[in-house]
């Protein structure tokens, strides 16, 4: 069953905007196939809305925040609700870059301006395609600093909340 919110309804509605998530911004809403069976430690439900080219996939926890589950074992809460996180991909693209360096969202910030300069480097057109996407989407105006802020939130305060398991039993790792 597809998720349902105005921005993923937004999405099945314009090929376009679509297409861009999927081609340029790694967000691809057709791929909604997990690389393993994953539950939630708390039985909460946990809905595929979107995957990525490395095999990870995005889903709604409890139709609240955002969970992306790397193909490597890694998880965290990376936005607060659907809207939230196709802003994240648009607005910063190179999001698993600063990951890393949260809750610094200065460092977060560093890391996203050198690996946004490589990004540059292979996608000159990405400022553009940007600003295609949140147009396309009605993003409105997308300050990275605050999608920073917010991812930051979501992964040292949100996360811990939100504990996913492999068929297993076992935890992933926190991103």
């Amino acid at each position: 069953m597809l998720y349902r919110s105005a921005m993923f309804d937004r999405l099945r509605k314009n090929a376009r905007a679509a297409a861009l998530l999927a081609d340029v911004f790694d967000f691809d809403i057709a791929r909604l196939d997990p690389v393993e069976p994953v539950r939630l430690a708390s039985g909460g439900e946990l809905r595929a809305v979107a995957g990525d080219a490395s095999g990870g996939t995005f889903f709604v926890c409890d139709d609240g925040p955002v969970l992306y589950a790397g193909s490597e074992g890694t998880a965290g809460i990376v936005a607060t609700d659907p809207g939230a996180v196709v802003r994240l991909v648009v607005g910063v693209p190179t999001w698993h870059d600063v990951v890393a360096n949260a809750p610094d969202v200065n460092a977060m910030l560093a890391a996203f301006e050198s690996s946004y300069a490589e990004m540059k480097e292979y996608e000159p057109r990405i400022d553009q395609l940007r600003s295609e996407a949140g147009a396309e989407l009605e993003l409105g105006d997308v300050d990275v600093e605050e999608l920073l802020a917010s991812l930051s939130r979501c992964l040292t305060e949100l996360s811990p909340g939100y504990v996913l398991l492999n068929e297993n039993g076992d935890e992933y790792d926190p991103l």
